[in-house]
């Protein structure tokens, strides 16, 4: 693999501490890799396997990546800017969400919170059912498992990554595999259905957030929190909401008084960075 740097630009300011703390409580062992400063994960690009890295400097980012194809690098780039919701404005969303009653003041105080995501939209949907009803940890750890199981290894390790997240038709193929798919039988029949939905064509990384949303919903043991999720972790929906999310509700009501709206109106269009405020302020009050 060769090595390049990659120009992550974007609008500060950037909560750094923030991402580092969503990819550390969720990485993969085998895929990815976090610590204190470098962050790194294997990604599938057309000429071959990459693995990318950004390095956390204070509140600087340096990113870079190793290529089995050098054409690749803008690709590279364009998944690492959605990675950490480099896209984002974050002046817009302070304009509107900073002056809300309650909600305003964890806005202010924290103007660079972003949505991060994971590479893939097939990624992001598995993460999110696999999750269902179980600890962060314990959905890392069967992931895992699937990833050894069925994902593609990388020619060459790089330090402790050596597999690519397995794809569509890799999770299909241990269908019938208790070991590989080791979760409750509801759950491992919807991790089938997308798997099936995506192989056939159901686009979770650049198709219309309510067509997706429409397709997910359609699917057996996937409900409004998955579809949602999936719309503002794969599909750059700003304005998504997770409003059965229990975290949230209890973050609302302990900050307002009051119950909150599941669907969270009135934090539109910019309802996917209220979600985050409110994770964010749960995660910060429990350290």
């Amino acid at each position: 693999m060769q090595p390049v740097d990659l120009d992550v630009a974007y609008t500060p300011p950037l909560d750094v501490d923030a991402l580092w703390d969503y990819w550390a409580a969720r990485v993969i062992s085998a895929v990815e890799h976090c610590d204190d400063q470098v962050y790194q994960r294997a990604v599938p690009l057309p000429g071959g396997p990459a693995v990318l890295r950004i390095e956390r400097t204070g509140s600087e980012l340096r990113a870079g990546a190793l290529l089995t194809d050098l054409a690749d690098a803008e690709a590279a780039r364009d998944i690492m800017l959605r990675t950490i919701d480099a896209g984002a404005d974050p002046s817009a969303v302070r304009e509107q969400l900073g002056a809300h009653p309650w909600l305003g003041e964890l806005v202010r105080a924290r103007p660079g919170l972003r949505a991060p995501r994971h590479p893939g939209g097939f990624e992001v949907a598995l993460r999110a059912i696999v999750a269902q009803q179980v600890s962060l940890r314990a959905a890392r750890t069967v992931t895992g498992r699937l990833v050894q199981a069925v994902g593609s290894e990388l020619p060459v390790p790089v330090g402790p990554i050596t597999h690519l997240f397995p794809t569509p038709a890799q999770v299909l193929s241990v269908a019938d595999d208790g070991a590989a798919l080791a979760m409750p039988t509801a759950r491992r029949r919807a991790v089938l259905a997308l798997a099936d939905a995506a192989a056939g064509g159901l686009d979770l990384d650049r198709g219309a957030p309510a067509e997706v949303g429409r397709a997910l919903l359609a699917l057996p043991g996937i409900g409004p929190w998955t579809e949602q999720y999936v719309r503002m972790r794969a599909l750059d929906d700003p304005d998504a909401f997770c409003g059965s999310d229990l975290v949230l509700r209890r973050t609302a009501e302990r900050l307002s008084g009051a119950a909150l709206d599941p669907t969270g109106a009135e934090f539109a269009p910019w309802r996917t960075y209220a979600a985050h405020h409110l994770w964010r302020a749960a995660q910060l009050a429990r350290t």
